[in-house]
């Protein structure tokens, strides 16, 4: 099994054993044992956080994932790149900690009437913005090492164990909130820790940084980059916690902890897309520095087949048991189904367009996908602003959703008509029926009292729908040979 395969697999085992976590966390645990407007102020706090530290490295980690690949060489310790690269969140520590402090006031301002709690708590925003920016750099590293196995489950497994274990001891009142949301930034400073010390262990980099070679590769084109990147990448994670944070300014935290809960469902649909490009995308950056464009064809391709199969079936999934699943939530998040089915249909199409963000940003031509994402960025914040004053959660989740089909539908062209990729064919309008069909049939099924029966049953008719019609139609015919039908 080669390398991408076994740590493709593994990837996916530790982030559906992850999500398996979180799910319990979000939909169990943390409705239950915290306030919605405590666990709001977690939601805004993370996204907040997030916003900030992708200016913080300054494009240090789209740097790494383009150009590791001109300096790999472990005998001569990769030219002293991982020093190299950690200047770049030093200085960037050093400009956001000054915009940070200036604009504080403003900033508390635009939210101090509705989320007083996630003001209280602002002097802890940036120290905590630095933790998760150094590991976004470590993490990239990680990935262009082609070690992600280690990351995925300190990410995906360690932190969300920690997390439950800390909200049940807050719980039980054995510490303050104070001391709840210390420790909850702790939790993200132990994994940077833990991740330094791994890759001390793997790879032993050197802080000794070889300046010739990196005038050689290009330093003012790899800053050059680092700017561009930076400005899309704020833009990218925008797309991702604007509306979170628009509905901590508009309305209370409650609904920060309402829409999360729902939005999060989401989620489950993209774990694939995200999980692949963890793998993918050093390997699609490798790609383009050998000229490779076949073999980017090939795994451009086969991203979209598999992920919109598997994405098709998750779609289809939750939204046949979208209502029952709220109905185990507390009476105060049951609200929350437009806000599910909206953010699951932007997830599948995100889904749907497979690696395509890989393959534009990691190419010669990543200027086009930094102007789409600027482009993208003001488009959402537009509708945010617009919707979320009139429509609420659900207006936010509707501008999510159509930010991301924008946003992947300029993604498919700028590709087809840069660099003659195209991913699709007759298989793909195959999975998009047997999707359709499915959702048909399931919407025709008897409803039950018992929600998590009514669920049971919905599976099994859609696992046994959707995986008779993939193989009647045979989509994926290398599978055919493991199942003895005749």
């Amino acid at each position: 099994m080669t390398s991408i395969k076994k740590q493709g697999i593994q990837n996916l085992i530790i982030t559906y054993t992850g999500i398996v976590i979180g799910f319990i966390s979000l939909f169990f645990i943390q409705p239950n044992l915290l306030k919605p407007e405590e666990l709001g102020l977690t939601r805004i706090f993370i996204a907040a956080a997030s916003l900030i530290a992708t200016v913080l490295p300054l494009g240090a980690s789209s740097v790494t994932t383009k150009f590791f690949p001109y300096f790999r060489n472990h005998e001569k310790n990769h030219y002293g790149y991982f020093g190299f690269m950690l200047l770049f969140p030093f200085v960037g520590a050093i400009f956001c900690g000054i915009m940070f402090f200036l604009f504080k006031n403003v900033i508390i301002s635009q939210f101090i009437n509705q989320s007083f709690l996630f003001t209280s708590f602002f002097d802890l925003l940036f120290p905590f913005s630095i933790i998760i920016g150094v590991n976004m750099v470590l993490n990239a590293y990680c990935a262009s090492l082609f070690k992600t196995t280690m990351n995925a489950f300190l990410e995906n497994v360690f932190i969300r164990i920690l997390f439950i274990l800390l909200i049940v001891i807050y719980y039980f009142n054995w510490i303050s909130l104070i001391q709840f949301m210390n420790l909850f930034v702790f939790i993200y400073l132990l994994q940077t820790i833990l991740i330094a010390v791994y890759l001390y262990s793997v790879d032993q980099p050197s802080f000794k940084i070889d300046f010739s070679y990196l005038k050689s590769v290009g330093l003012n084109r790899m800053l050059k980059f680092s700017v561009l990147l930076t400005i899309s990448s704020f833009s990218s994670i925008s797309l991702k916690h604007l509306d979170t944070i628009l509905i901590g300014k508009y309305m209370s935290l409650d609904y920060v902890g309402i829409f999360t809960v729902s939005a999060f469902i989401a989620l489950i649909i993209e774990i694939p897309l995200l999980s692949l490009e963890r793998i993918t995308h050093p390997k699609v950056s490798q790609g383009w520095a050998n000229n490779d464009l076949l073999g980017i064809q090939k795994i451009y391709y086969q991203s979209v087949k598999y992920l919109l199969l598997i994405g098709g079936f998750l779609l289809v999934c939750i939204l046949s048991n979208i209502n029952d699943l709220l109905s185990l939530l507390p009476l105060s998040y049951q609200c929350g189904s437009a806000v599910a089915i909206f953010a699951c249909v932007g997830g599948f199409l995100n889904v749907a367009t497979g690696v395509n963000t890989s393959i534009l940003f990691t190419s010669e031509k990543y200027i086009y996908g930094t102007y789409l994402l600027f482009f993208i960025m003001v488009f959402a914040l537009i509708l945010n602003i617009t919707l979320i004053p009139f429509y609420g959660i659900a207006g936010a989740a509707f501008a999510t959703a159509l930010s991301t089909v924008v946003y992947n539908l300029l993604k498919y062209l700028i590709i087809l008509k840069i660099f003659k990729m195209q991913p699709y064919d007759t298989s793909s309008l195959k999975i998009l029926l047997v999707i359709a069909i499915s959702l048909f049939i399931t919407y025709f099924l008897p409803s039950f009292n018992n929600a998590v029966f009514a669920m049971f049953i919905k599976t099994i008719v859609i696992i046994t729908v959707y995986g008779g019609l993939l193989y009647l139609l045979k989509i994926v015919p290398e599978f055919h040979k493991y199942l003895k039908l005749k």
